[in-house]
């Protein structure tokens, strides 16, 4: 098999702490041994030489691409940018007749594999040929090195690079490096102060308490959810983080909820355009889950913007925090829920249908069950919205949370709710507690 010899020489090498999203994901994460695949389809008239040197440009544009992960004697993990070296493109032929067989075959595959992080750099790039003409350009990416919206930057830049919209130099970006550095600065130390104590000020209200698993795709849960968001002028997101809220509580038995919300930490240009790992959690509590509906709502998007606010901070200050308040305790504190919205747009699916049609649809509704799905959060209960305008909601309860109830009644318990909300039934939409309560307990869903 062909392989591609490139050598790149960036403006710099570097050693520099992990910063507090490497962190994270170092210490409670599987994924940091996983790998993001983006796909880039090669512009005609581009050759092998334009890929590859493509490949070069961004190795030396973006320091998380040459970065390795060492373990120090101390046993504390540091990040390592590498000046100058080299790596390989795999070249991958195929026929025309069969290359998007071939790419979803290659992508399976490509999923599988795991990074060394420790010594391994944090990208590996293939290009698929057909007829010696690059067609595609893979690149794996470590999650360590960069997160899901760092990889939807690279793969920006990746595009308009071999594009030819963005030949000439690109302007000075900040690199994990500098991330780690400005979060030992004074200022950035006052931030996670900030954001610890309202972690904290959260933590203290949780309960101590001592896999199944499933899949819905349900047309009238995202036509619910779009008339909801309309209605009310929130976003997707914070309607389906109020219903969970809701049936959360009625699960647990408590007129309240707290949840946590992984947050992208990307608010600024510089920000979105980073090429690295900055996601972190953001947590939430709702103090009572006994109002109307669209309440619950408004709630939901403060608790959820509030989170957001405090959502920089020290791991490793955050873990001892945790240590500190769960001393001499029996049992560990933890939130009800965890909410992951994955989509790439927050906004979801328009329905434009007739709204009372709504309930025909939920007869469409097909719920899967899985042997597992991950979705990180709490060790019990957590929810993840996956897809863009088809998206599927997912579901993940420890086995020894409530068993009584099934993972498909909890889920449907949340169709019914939204599309109760939505077409206007007074249960739902006054009382949505006792209602979840109502649909959790009833035969009739599942």
């Amino acid at each position: 098999m062909e392989k591609i010899a490139v050598h790149f020489e960036g403006k710099r090498g570097a050693i520099a702490p992990l910063t507090w999203a490497q962190r994270r994901t170092w210490q409670g994460s599987h994924f940091k041994h996983r790998p993001f695949v983006c796909v880039h389809s090669v512009p005609s008239g581009k050759s092998l030489s334009d890929v590859s040197e493509t490949v070069r440009w961004a190795l030396e544009e973006f320091e998380s691409l040459r970065t390795t992960f060492p373990v120090g004697a101390d046993g504390d993990p540091f990040q390592k940018v590498e000046e100058a070296g080299s790596t390989e493109i795999l070249v991958i032929p195929t026929e025309e007749s069969t290359i998007e067989a071939d790419i979803r075959s290659l992508i399976h595959r490509l999923k599988g594999e795991r990074f060394d992080v420790t010594a391994e750099f944090g990208a590996l790039f293939t290009v698929m040929t057909c007829a010696d003409v690059p067609v595609r350009l893979i690149c794996l990416v470590s999650h360590l090195g960069v997160d899901g919206h760092g990889c939807q930057a690279l793969r920006v830049a990746l595009g308009n690079r071999l594009s030819g919209e963005r030949d000439g130099p690109s302007a000075p970006s900040t690199q994990p490096v500098d991330r780690a550095r400005l979060e030992q600065s004074p200022k950035w130390q006052e931030k996670s102060a900030r954001s610890l104590g309202y972690w904290k000020s959260v933590l203290e209200r949780l309960p101590q308490d001592e896999g199944r698993s499933a899949v819905m795709d349900s047309r009238a849960l995202r036509g619910a959810v779009s008339v909801i968001s309309k209605k009310y002028a929130k976003s997707a997101s914070v309607v389906y983080l109020a219903a969970v809220s809701v049936v959360a509580g009625a699960l647990i038995g408590r007129d309240k909820s707290s949840f946590t919300l992984p947050a992208s930490n990307r608010l600024t240009q510089e920000e979105r355009s980073y090429v690295g790992e900055l996601v972190q959690f953001a947590p939430g509590v709702l103090e009572s889950l006994d109002l109307p509906f669209e309440a619950i709502v408004d709630d939901a998007w403060k608790a959820s913007a509030k989170g957001y606010r405090f959502s920089r901070y020290d791991e490793q200050a955050l873990q001892r925090m945790l240590a500190d308040l769960d001393e001499g305790s029996e049992y560990k504190r933890d939130f009800d829920f965890s909410f992951n919205d994955m989509r790439n747009s927050t906004q979801g699916e328009s329905y434009g249908g007739a709204v009372g049609r709504i309930r025909d649809l939920v007869k469409e509704t097909k719920i899967e069950p899985r042997d597992h799905v991950y979705q990180g959060g709490t060790r019990f209960l957590s929810f993840a919205l996956r897809g863009d305008s088809n998206e599927v909601l997912s579901i993940a309860v420890h086995d020894s949370y409530f068993p009584e109830i099934p993972v498909q009644r909890i889920l449907l318990a949340l169709e019914a709710l939204l599309v109760g909300v939505a077409v206007g039934d007074e249960e739902p939409l006054d009382f949505p507690l006792r209602f979840a309560r109502s649909c959790l307990t009833s035969r009739r869903l599942f």
